[in-house]
């Protein structure tokens, strides 16, 4: 049976030890820290429990794609809930807007604070939408293995027909006026760390989705999804080394054939690393002739998305606020509009903004 050493138990190293095992190799998961899970992740403290990262499930068939490849039914690891409304909003005019992915009700909501902007609202999805049916099996369901499977005469038409030339809120823009409503549906590219004035216009699939496709919680939360993959991989027979950080990734002849643990070398047949990409190189492969194009320097020069400061507060009274319901998730305000970072933060130009985003979470 070949083995498999895959580094890193975040949702992708995860995911790929759950398949690989399913087809028969024999994998084995090596975390540095004391618990799974990566970006998303969990804090429990005095009696108050925080999901890290992620909050929210968008496009739930590809989590549960996963485990229907394993033959098992996902229903019985993933406790899903719709979220309506998707979520409140509430700007810096002190008015507020609920997105819902019920169409009669999200038309009744728009003409309610920008009744010019329905007809616009209903364009901007339909174009959005047709995009993203271009998109999905073209690009993104597409491995891009070398620079020929991207750089090539049907895929140069086939960007051209996505009309990604323009940024996410000049986009948004072109229909929609009410500035409240711009802004409801540009905030999102912030969920990957780039600002709708940067970047592309194909971004705003994310709003679209959330819109078209509904947005889930997950009983326990979204490290429901990281304990769910763990119960299925080692019920396959896989094998999880927590608290055991990999010190190297063994090369000859520009073949990995193994890692470096404990000053151990431990021969692999294939190794999958799922750590940060500069982190990997820079560590991992410290030799760089064996890294390529990818120096110390040119890793140096590297462009990084936006980062955040998060506070996770525990309190001892309720604090729901007046438009709070049960299945009611997000709840996003904002002081002064618009409520997402503009060109000149990503110029590092001192810039106050500010946001108040609380996360209700039902357990």
């Amino acid at each position: 049976m070949k083995q498999v050493s895959i580094i890193g138990a975040g949702i992708g190293g995860l995911t790929a030890a759950v398949r690989l095992q399913k087809l028969g190799y024999n994998v084995t998961i090596y975390e540095q820290n004391a618990q799974p899970g990566g970006k998303m992740n969990q804090i429990v403290s005095q009696g108050f429990t925080f999901d890290v990262g992620p909050t929210i499930v968008m496009m739930k068939d590809i989590y549960e794609e996963v485990f229907r490849f394993c033959g098992v039914d996902p229903h019985n690891y993933l406790p899903f809930e719709e979220v309506q409304p998707l979520m409140h909003l509430v700007f810096g005019d002190q008015s507020s807007l609920d997105l819902s992915r019920d169409l009669p009700t999200l038309i009744a909501e728009i003409n309610r604070i920008a009744p010019d902007d329905v007809n616009g609202m209903l364009n901007f999805l339909a174009d959005i939408y047709h995009r993203y049916t271009i998109a999905k099996p073209n690009f993104l369901e597409r491995s891009f293995r070398n620079w020929r499977d991207f750089y090539n005469l049907p895929a140069l038409y086939v960007g051209l027909q996505l009309r990604t030339f323009n940024n996410a809120y000049k986009n948004i823009a072109k229909f929609i006026k009410n500035e409240n409503l711009r802004n409801s549906l540009a905030f999102q590219t912030l969920y990957i760390g780039i600002s709708p004035y940067q970047g592309p216009s194909l971004y705003n699939i994310i709003p679209m989705i959330e819109l078209f496709y509904g947005v889930y919680f997950l009983k326990g939360g979204m490290y429901t999804v990281v304990n769910s993959l763990v119960k299925l991989f080692k019920e396959q027979g896989g094998t999880l080394k927590l608290a055991t950080p990999v010190q190297e990734i063994i090369i000859k002849d520009k073949v990995a054939v193994g890692i470096r643990v404990n000053n151990h070398p431990i021969h692999s047949d294939y190794v999958l690393c799922n750590a940060d990409f500069p982190t990997a190189m820079t560590t991992l492969i410290p030799n760089e002739q064996n890294r390529g194009q990818y120096t110390d320097q040119k890793i140096a020069k590297m462009d990084y998305s936006c980062s955040c400061l998060v506070l996770y507060l525990g309190l001892d009274k309720n604090t729901q606020p007046k438009h709070y319901t049960r299945s009611t998730l997000h709840k996003i305000s904002a002081k002064t509009s618009p409520i997402y970072l503009t060109t000149a933060s990503y110029q590092k130009i001192p810039r106050i903004m500010s946001m108040f985003h609380q996360r209700w979470i039902q357990v």
